[in-house]
């Protein structure tokens, strides 16, 4: 487990600041770069920790090898420098691109919204790009104008004619709501937030209206993912007791860094996880540790997601014609914050 001491050791920075910045304390002020020196620590070691439990001892020498003149790896987010630093899941999904990049010995260059033009490309083959997310308008056939290898990992869009790595958010969820229903639950919530993300509320409703569980008046949402997880639990207990309904026994979360604000509301409603409240999220980032009750998630996988972009580029610079969409299947990781069936 990744502990506030070992990203102390890391970083420099205080485990009482450590701490604020994991939770999102709105009240903390503190630099960009030390916010970003923080959060890429945390997720990288979790990356780390991750990998080598994951891989084989004889695999851990075997340097990989790159095709013909490959030398750099470009990666185009379609999130700021900023907004990725409240995004575990980027953060990850990058480093898994980076960490893999260097594996097959070659560099990599961050290009954040709106630093990318395909003017800056020269025709060849020795630089390849993966996009993290969707890439604006145009952009993708003036890359293929030039014969610039690219990948898509995890885009809104997955387009038929171009290599594709992802996780799919409606199975995903739908396998979350499932498995919560496996741990006794008779009245779900779900915190979620509008967009893309619209996805979770779609297969919870999915799941649990099958189960004869759902209720609308059990689901509150936020217009974008910076709004306050605490708000949106005083909203739902607020709507619950003017409708005369009993609170929910389980809460569906659409990313664990929601969680700190809803384990604050949940207990400042005297109400103890998970004995009175069981609690699931998405993504696994290192705030899921940190909690207590620590978190029960669904871990995305971002930093395979990232590592298998990189060898699809590799494959499709190594002269591969078929495309390919690849789709990782997310982990459940089972904590204090659910009851055992």
């Amino acid at each position: 487990m990744v502990t506030l001491k070992e990203i102390a050791k890391r970083t420099g920075v205080a485990e009482s600041t450590i701490s604020r910045i994991l939770n999102r304390d709105p009240t903390l002020s503190i630099s960009d770069e030390k916010r970003r020196r923080v959060v890429e620590t945390a997720e990288a070691l979790q990356y780390v920790m991750r990998r080598s439990r994951n891989s084989r001892k004889e695999d851990a020498s075997v340097a990989l090898r790159r095709p013909g003149d490959l030398r750099s790896v470009m990666i185009v987010h379609f999130l700021s420098s900023a907004s990725e630093l409240s995004q575990p899941f980027y953060v990850g999904l990058r480093q898994g691109i980076e960490a893999r990049a260097e594996a097959y010995g070659m560099a990599t260059t961050r290009l954040f919204a709106g630093e990318f033009d395909p003017a800056m490309l020269t025709r060849g083959r020795n630089v390849g790009i993966i996009s993290v997310g969707d890439l604006p308008d145009g952009h993708l056939e003036a890359i293929r104008a030039l014969g610039v290898a690219t990948v898509l990992a995890h885009p809104q869009e997955r387009p038929v004619d171009v290599d594709v790595a992802y996780v799919d958010l409606w199975s995903a969820s739908t396998r979350l709501c499932e498995w919560l229903l496996t741990r006794g639950v008779r009245q779900p919530a779900l915190v979620g937030v509008q967009g893309p993300q619209s996805r979770r509320l779609a297969a919870f409703r999915s799941v649990m209206s099958e189960a004869g569980l759902f209720d609308p008046d059990y689901v509150t949402y936020a217009r974008d993912s910076s709004d306050d997880g605490q708000d949106q639990i005083r909203t739902l207990f607020s709507r619950l007791a003017d409708t005369g309904k009993p609170l929910p026994d389980a809460v569906v979360i659409y990313a664990d860094r929601t969680a700190v604000e809803v384990y604050r509301g949940l207990e400042k409603a005297k109400l103890s996880i998970p004995r009175d409240v069981q609690v699931v999220a998405f993504n696994d980032s290192s705030i899921a540790h940190m909690l207590a009750p620590k978190l029960s998630t669904l871990r995305l996988e971002a930093g395979v997601i990232g590592e298998t972009a990189v060898d699809l580029l590799m494959e499709r610079h190594g002269g591969r014609k078929a495309v390919k969409h690849v789709q990782i299947l997310p982990t459940i990781i089972e904590r204090g914050s659910t009851r055992k069936p």
